[in-house]
């Protein structure tokens, strides 16, 4: 099988918050909306593109295995809707319950805060 036919859609370096000073000033400064399963930060930036920050502590879950998995629900789930997302850097922390939570729950939990997002933080 071609190495080209299991090219990786992931979410690139570029779009990912890696720096605390980042975090911190979405954090600080960016609105936020919450449910059971996700508390979303974010904050407007000057970019074409959205940045994505995770936060999935041993609070959420002690399993490394289940954090990971909630990892790459958030990240697919931000690649998908980044046109959307555009001009935004966004950290999301998970909550425990999103641990023992259906993907299909998972997602749509997300949508539902990038649509707040968009509706709610823009210009704020």
């Amino acid at each position: 099988m071609a190495a080209s036919a299991h090219a990786r859609e992931g979410l690139p370096k570029r779009y990912r918050l890696l720096r605390p000073a980042k975090f911190q000033s979405v954090l600080r400064h960016g609105c936020q909306t919450r449910d059971r399963l996700f508390t979303v930060y974010a904050s407007e930036n000057a970019l074409a593109h959205v940045r994505v920050g995770l936060v999935v502590s041993r609070k959420a879950s002690p399993k490394a295995v289940v954090r990971n998995r909630l990892k790459r629900h958030v990240r697919e789930s931000a690649r998908k809707h980044q046109q959307t997302l555009r001009g935004f850097d966004v950290v999301v922390v998970a909550k425990s319950a999103a641990a023992s939570a259906e993907p299909a729950t998972l997602r749509t939990s997300l949508e539902r805060h990038w649509i707040s997002i968009i509706e709610r933080c823009k210009d704020s």
